[in-house]
């Protein structure tokens, strides 16, 4: 299979409508090209953002009926070809109204509230005493981690294997690290970016309806004043500890220190669970 079958599957695959031979060809396809398996992976986080987003109402009869007209009165030759899809053929009203609703919404939901669609890719700045921007603290992480759970990550490369993004991790951001091993993770993702120029990490494991999500970044904003973490956090990073604490909204956080920068991990896993994890990475296993 080509990049080019495998995308007029795509739709087909995010919303588990395709054939048993098809669907084996379509993932054996995306396990080797990256590229199609980020177009697949952000597709899917797309149409699960607008799920959660959209309110279903009912459609007066009259309208439905002036719609189900006018999509019987087209020619179907033609939805084939500006489709290039035989799904939109084979079951023309459902893909019909499914990418009209989602593309509408879609483009409503960017020129209204583009915030709200895609999460940013530093953190959300706050100003201090000093006049510093850009503080991060275990509460902002909550934050951002409750934007995961809602489907507002947007990453730059997602994979099966946590070594594929800890290497896109260590090319662009410098950091050299070995991410935990998470068998169970339907896939990972990560994004790179900046914060007062310092290289930040984002990470995230999706495992269902669980997730795992990793912040790093340079211990040089925490000497700087631009990082702001509790006392009793830095104490126990001072002893080369990991500090254990549960956020707001009873999610399990962990801080550690790994060479010259931070990281913090939020899931809505148990701490177990996450210590377990953190045992496969080279990170010590200290409570």
């Amino acid at each position: 299979m080509d990049c080019r079958e495998s995308r007029d599957l795509m739709s087909g695959a995010v919303d588990n409508q395709l054939e048993r031979v098809e669907s084996s060809g379509f993932f054996e396809h995306i396990e080797i090209c990256g590229s199609c398996r980020d177009e697949f992976e952000l597709e899917k986080l797309t149409k699960a953002y607008l799920r959660r987003r959209i309110t279903l109402v009912d459609v007066p009869d009259d309208v439905e009926k002036a719609i189900l007209k006018e999509i019987t009165s087209m020619d179907v030759s033609t939805v084939e070809e500006v489709h290039s899809n035989r799904y939109a053929v084979n079951n023309l009203l459902q893909p019909l109204l499914a990418v009209g609703i989602v593309l509408v919404v879609a483009v409503v939901l960017f020129l209204t509230n583009m915030s709200n669609v895609i999460m940013p890719s530093s953190p959300t700045s706050k100003n201090n005493a000093n006049g510093g921007s850009s503080q991060v603290s275990l509460s902002l992480v909550e934050s951002n981690f409750q934007n995961v759970l809602n489907g507002q990550f947007r990453p730059q490369i997602t994979s099966f294997t946590s070594g594929d993004v800890a290497k896109f991790v260590a090319q662009n951001a410098g950091y050299i690290m070995q991410l935990p091993a998470v068998p169970a993770a339907q896939w990972i993702g990560g994004s790179v970016s900046s914060v007062d120029g310092q290289k930040t990490f984002q990470i995230v494991y999706k495992m269902g309806e669980t997730y795992i999500y990793i912040y790093g970044f340079s211990k040089q904003l925490l000497d700087l004043k631009k990082v702001t973490l509790p006392a009793d956090c830095l104490n126990t990073l001072q002893q080369q500890k990991k500090f254990w604490t549960m956020d707001a909204y009873g999610d399990v956080q962990v801080v550690w220190g790994h060479g010259d920068h931070i990281c913090i991990m939020t899931s809505n896993l148990g701490k177990s669970d996450l210590a377990g994890y953190l045992k496969t990475s080279n990170e010590s296993p200290t409570q």
